[in-house]
């Protein structure tokens, strides 16, 4: 029967996780083992699931159950194997070398996140003409003629842009030194709106979370209502490593 796989641990005894599979119907989460390396696997009838919001988090549940217990690789979502010696031979077997090195570098990591926002996005805005005669001159020049030529609308979107983005820049250097020393690695990912500052991921040594934890409350201190932060984690770091299978 075909299996769903979420992530390769560091397991040498096969059995049943008591847990229930992305498919959500008689599909029992099991570790099938090679030597010291296990995938985790639940039967399923589907062959591809739609990224949604239903799916992505039955995936990452597993995950985080694992990661309480195993040092954890995952695999890209979605993967379906043949069966579970195929995924022994073929998987465990044949990319043994590969995952070892991937385990042996995850080992007693975590994934950190944190999202920063500024509180009040309009006094920025404020700031920016302040701080721009240039961009104050022009905007100022605009209101006097109803809105101007649509080229110094066009000049006047792009100036305050490029202004914004350096405030961003800015302050996400002070946020970072606050978190100096106390990361292994990051990936940043997309700013999804204006008052988006960081949207980052980190991977920690476990020993070090309580320091990151304490940092970032500093900087909630520091920046005292002027930022909001959504902090996540610990979790699997899927943003670092992922095993992508092809059969």
């Amino acid at each position: 029967m075909k299996q769903y796989i979420y992530a390769i641990v560091d397991a040498e005894n096969e059995g049943n996780l008591g847990m229930q599979g992305i498919g959500g119907v008689d599909d029992e989460v099991s570790i099938v083992c090679f030597k010291d390396m296990g995938a985790v696997v639940s039967p399923t009838l589907t062959e591809e699931y739609p990224v949604n919001r239903k799916n992505t988090l039955a995936h990452q549940k597993i995950m985080e159950e694992l990661f309480k217990a195993h040092t954890v690789l995952p695999v890209k979502f979605g993967t379906v194997g043949d069966d579970v010696q195929t995924i022994r031979e073929k998987v465990l077997k044949a990319e043994q070398v590969r995952i070892k090195e991937h385990l042996d570098f995850l080992k007693d990591k975590s994934e950190l996140g944190l999202k920063v926002f500024w509180t009040h996005p309009e006094t920025i805005f404020t700031r920016i003409l302040e701080e721009n005669p240039r961009i104050q001159r022009l905007r100022d020049r605009l209101n006097s003629h109803h809105g101007g030529l649509q080229r110094e609308q066009i000049q006047l979107g792009d100036m305050v842009e490029k202004a914004l983005e350096n405030k961003k820049k800015e302050l996400e250097k002070q946020i970072f030194k606050f978190l100096a020393g106390l990361f292994v690695d990051h990936r940043k990912s997309k700013i999804l709106a204006d008052h988006m500052v960081v949207n980052s991921v980190f991977l920690c040594l476990k020993e070090a979370e309580k320091k990151f934890d304490k940092a970032v409350e500093k900087i909630d201190d520091y920046f005292a209502g002027q930022l909001k932060m959504k902090y996540i984690g610990p979790v699997p770091p899927s943003n670092f490593v992922e095993l992508t299978v092809r059969w």
